[in-house]
């Protein structure tokens, strides 16, 4: 019975209507705004600042999430899966949260590694992609504290897996034999390169659509964050935000297993990195 109900509930004609149904009810939706952005790197905070603001709402991550299987297919180059639960799924629940909204944000970084090209066909000129973009090194010491860097299997379901062949960049030989790449800090820097790159290569292919560029430190300055809403078109009262937002990024301590390198040993692995993405000629 509940793989009968399952067959009706997401059959393509089903979707289809529903999603047009619950479309049909945001009539007051101005924009739909997706955060392209690695992770470990402040989407807590915004979903927190526009939560605060009327009229707007904010999701982490919300059902169906997008990762896991959703993600292990794209990188396998299984299109269909992801397709099909964008289109049978995703998008029915993307229209109802924005019910009764002018602005819904989605703070979920599966966005720009699974399905950024089917939210754009389906919300067309009512879409605004927010770049958030935290330090390198800070994302990737993160992740190396967390313990679950790309090629384990937890940060497979998440991040991304490095030897994936639809990668842009490709180094996994790299990583897995050369002696001086093997750390695992270096999987969080290829991640978060690989991630930059694939921001870029959307900017390119989707010029229609409108990035908003916002560093995950200028949080620290309120001025800065009060711009980003302007950027946005978001209408909101400054001296009532102020007092209601807290721009302290949730870092998630109780997760961590170990204990994140020093920081000038990390800054030192980086400058190795970056030497290495240049001779491979992946960046300029």
């Amino acid at each position: 019975m509940t793989r009968l109900l399952k067959a009706i509930k997401y059959n393509a004609l089903t979707s289809f209507l529903v999603r047009h149904y619950y479309r049909s009810r945001c009539r007051s939706l101005k924009h739909i705004i997706f955060v392209a952005t690695t992770g470990r790197s402040g989407t807590m905070t915004l979903v927190d600042i526009f939560n605060h603001i009327p009229d707007c709402k904010a999701e982490h991550e919300p059902y169906p999430a997008m990762f896991d299987d959703i993600l292990a297919a794209k990188s396998s180059g299984n299109e269909a899966l992801v397709k099909n639960t964008y289109w049978q799924i995703k998008s029915a629940n993307l229209w109802r949260a924005a019910i009764g909204c002018k602005h819904y944000f989605e703070s979920n970084h599966m966005f720009i590694k699974t399905y950024i090209e089917y939210a754009v066909e389906d919300f067309a000129d009512k879409i605004i992609v927010l770049h958030l973009v935290r330090d390198p090194v800070k994302v990737a010491n993160s992740i190396y504290a967390l313990q679950d860097f790309p090629g384990t299997e937890e940060g497979n379901k998440w991040w991304l897996d490095y030897t994936a062949a639809t990668n842009l960049i490709a180094i996994a030989d790299t990583l897995d034999n050369d002696p001086e790449f093997q750390h695992p800090f270096y999987k969080g820097l290829w991640y978060w390169y690989e991630i930059e790159a694939r921001v870029e290569h959307w900017k390119k292919r989707l010029p229609q659509v409108r990035f908003v560029d916002f560093k995950t430190e200028d949080f620290n300055d309120q001025n800065k964050t009060f711009t980003l809403l302007k950027d946005l078109n978001i209408e909101f009262n400054a001296a009532l935000l102020a007092t209601q937002i807290n721009t302290q990024s949730n870092t998630r301590p109780h997760q961590k297993l170990a204990e994140p390198l020093a920081l000038e040993q990390a800054n030192r692995m980086h400058e190795q990195f970056i030497d290495l993405l240049q001779q491979l000629n992946y960046i300029p």
